[in-house]
């Protein structure tokens, strides 16, 4: 189950919930204040790719991502 990060629009905390995806809000309160208006927000995730190449280095082995090719990324 995916992560979700929800802020309340009573009190403006942030807080991260672990639901099943595609479900709403409706069923999330804010741990805070116990407010139901919250809005799932929009955000980023963080991978790790295990590489040779250690600590610090790209997942193609080099130092800096110029010197591992596009990776048919554009």
């Amino acid at each position: 189950m995916p992560l979700y990060e929800y802020v309340c629009g009573g009190c403006n905390a942030r807080f991260e919930v672990l639901q099943r995806v595609g479900a709403g809000a409706s069923e999330i309160a804010c741990p805070k204040c116990g407010g139901r208006e919250v809005v799932k927000q929009h955000s980023t995730f963080a991978s790790a790719v295990a590489g040779t190449g250690g600590a610090g280095t790209m997942p193609c082995g080099a130092s800096s991502a110029s010197s591992c090719g596009s990776g048919g990324f554009s």
